[in-house]
């Protein structure tokens, strides 16, 4: 029989085609300095010759670890998601860590039978954002479970404040406070702020970063400039908003909010920036590719990833017992949709 008819070889099997121990083939494929030089190239051309490739679950299970990192976001159509998504590939690679990713689809019920699925036995640990049901409902046990079956969690962009685990966020509360203080320096007085996520950590940091700037210069709120919807209602809320406020200034809180804002406001006759300033969260191809651009708070996805892979990692490596909590700092970019 050929070599392409055999099936699959193990170890052992090399081990027995040589006349040698099991042991020393696994050390020659390990390049241990205890093998000589001649049958570690012995045992590589075997290997090579059938195809051999490691068992990686055996390995797994004798070492107690699987250099695999579960990742679970809410949702693949937020472009910030996948941003986030890539920076924790691309540390994950050069840490030589795989990555195994799911989507709740805000779906509470498919976060836990995800989180309960890996945790048993095929990952190290979790990087995370909260599904929206999950927030909603504050039922955060399926975490609590796999931590407590040493499975540690690294929790990015939505979190919750009553679970203790590593957590990366973006400076939400700040972020919006300085965008609504750029429209206000810019001779905004009627400012607005529009949201379809207020039911989110992240969506209510943004519209109280939003309240403490207003309050700092005008001292007093008024709560008919604060929209909170739903994406159905969007365009409708939106619409209103612009036929019984006077308004020259709005803040869309997600990118659901921005894109609608901007069309609603233009289709209504309006002049972007001049009779109304826009700034919205969106993906930067987006808004550079919107007319006219639109100013944006950058996030820096890839920056969180990257941030959320290295502190779980130096966990697992270290096993680290203390929990940490980086902020990732926003950016506001200039654009056509505010004034200079």
């Amino acid at each position: 029989m050929s070599v392409m008819g055999k099936k699959k070889i193990t170890v052992k099997g090399l081990a027995k085609i040589l006349g040698v121990s099991i042991s020393t083939v696994s050390k020659a494929l390990n390049d241990s300095h205890e093998i000589s030089k001649a049958t570690k190239q012995k045992v590589h051309k075997l290997a090579k010759d059938y195809n051999y490739t490691p068992n990686k679950l055996a390995s797994s299970l004798k070492s107690g670890k699987t250099k695999t990192i579960g990742v679970i976001i809410p949702s693949i159509r937020n472009r910030f998601f996948a941003r986030v998504l890539y920076g924790i590939e691309k540390v994950a690679t050069k840490e030589n860590y795989n990555i195994i990713t799911c989507i709740s689809n805000e779906s509470f019920k498919k976060e836990v039978t995800n989180v309960q699925v890996l945790a048993n036995g095929s990952i190290d640990g979790f990087i995370l954002a909260i599904a929206k049901e999950t927030q909603i409902k504050k039922d955060y046990n399926h975490f609590i479970e796999a931590m407590q079956q040493e499975k540690p969690i690294v929790m990015f962009d939505r979190v919750s404040d009553s679970i203790d685990c590593d957590k990366v966020v973006v400076d939400d509360f700040e972020g919006s406070y300085k965008a609504t203080e750029y429209l206000i320096h810019t001779n905004c007085k009627n400012i607005a702020i529009i949201s379809t996520i207020d039911h989110l950590s992240v969506g209510k940091l943004r519209i109280e970063g939003y309240k403490k700037a207003i309050r700092k210069s005008f001292k007093k709120i008024n709560t008919k400039l604060i929209v909170r919807t739903n994406i159905l209602n969007l365009n409708d809320k939106i619409t209103e908003l612009l036929q019984t406020q006077k308004v020259d200034g709005i803040l869309a809180v997600d990118e659901d909010a921005a894109l609608a804002t901007l069309k609603i406001v233009k289709s209504k006759g309006f002049r972007i920036p001049k009779d109304i300033s826009i700034i919205g969260y969106a993906n930067e191809k987006i808004a550079v590719n919107v007319t006219p651009t639109l100013t944006t708070i950058n996030q820096h996805g890839v920056s969180m990833g990257e941030s959320a892979a290295k502190i779980l990692i130096d966990k697992l490596e270290s096993n680290r017992i203390n929990f940490e909590h980086k902020i990732i700092k926003s950016t506001l970019m200039k654009r056509g949709s505010t004034k200079i």
